[in-house]
């Protein structure tokens, strides 16, 4: 028997999932997730939800309601994993490192307001005007930025980190990769500071993808531990442990692009400030 070849053909079979397929199941991890903190949460503190399911016949308790939106919210922390993984993917694989960052600072400038209005304002749910929104919930909207800073600050820290490892690796390995782990620092101190989604946990992990990369199993594994002992505590209220799965998922991923063309790929990231949009308009026409 070949072996080489039987193994060749398991790893195969094994490998089984495609970067379009991730990014399928990112998006619409993360939908249910906003949809959930930014309709279902509002429709609950207004009792509209209440009222919606006794018009089908359906009594549901408070408990049962707020069960709902926890387990939709533990679903939903699938997206971030995912996102940060193919965000290092993207970044081995793209021809300009410049370009990519830019692209997502751009978007994460032109996210800002639809992630105010989709989910910091959730409560606002009795007016379209901007103004009166901004005004009430000032103090909140400045508590949080959306996660493009997040991934942008995390590509510009790959790229130099990139740059350093690079022109120091000849001359000193260990040295290098100290060094590399510098502009790890100052983006997860920017994130905190800037209080970008996920912030400086957010930057760690995708440090961790990017440095063990090249070993999928213990990149996720050391991510999520990571993840889970760093965001899921008694103090911040986390769900992180529910983001198992994802990682799981990650290591069936067989390095193709899949289905989805390149000519699409501007798609995902507008789909980001456009469903936020969309929820901001689900909940005043729904609720008011």
């Amino acid at each position: 028997m070949n072996y080489s070849t039987y193994s060749d053909q398991n790893k195969l079979n094994y490998k089984c999932i495609s970067g379009s397929f991730l990014k399928i199941c990112a998006i619409v991890i993360m939908l249910i997730d906003h949809l959930a903190a930014g309709l279902v949460l509002p429709s609950i503190i207004s009792g509209d939800m209440y009222d919606f399911l006794s018009r089908f016949g359906i009594d549901v308790t408070l408990d049962l309601e707020i069960q709902i939106y926890v387990f939709l919210r533990g679903v939903g922390r699938q997206a971030f994993p995912i996102f940060c993984y193919l965000l290092v993917e993207g970044f081995m694989h793209t021809h300009s490192k410049a370009r990519y960052s830019i692209t997502l600072a751009a978007f994460a400038l032109i996210s800002e307001l639809p992630f105010d209005l989709g989910l910091i304002t959730y409560k606002a749910y009795d007016t379209l005007n901007l103004n009166t929104i901004y005004t009430e919930y000032e103090t909140q909207i400045w508590e949080s930025q959306n996660v493009y800073f997040t991934l942008a600050l995390g590509v510009i820290a790959m790229w130099a980190a990139d740059s350093i490892l690079k022109k120091l690796k000849g001359i000193n390995i260990v040295l290098a990769y100290a060094a590399s782990i510098i502009p790890f620092g100052l983006a997860a101190w920017l994130a905190y500071y800037m209080k970008t989604d996920y912030n400086a946990c957010g930057i760690a992990v995708i440090a961790i993808l990017y440095y063990f990369h090249s070993i999928c199993i213990l990149a996720t594994l050391l991510a999520y531990i990571f993840l889970t002992f760093t965001m899921s505590t008694p103090i911040n209220g986390g769900m992180e442990e529910w983001s198992l799965p994802a990682f799981m998922i990650i290591n069936l991923y067989n390095g193709q692009r899949g289905f989805i063309k390149k000519n699409f790929k501007y798609f995902f990231y507008i789909f980001y400030p456009a469903h936020l949009l969309l929820i901001f308009f689900l909940r005043y026409f729904l609720l008011h």
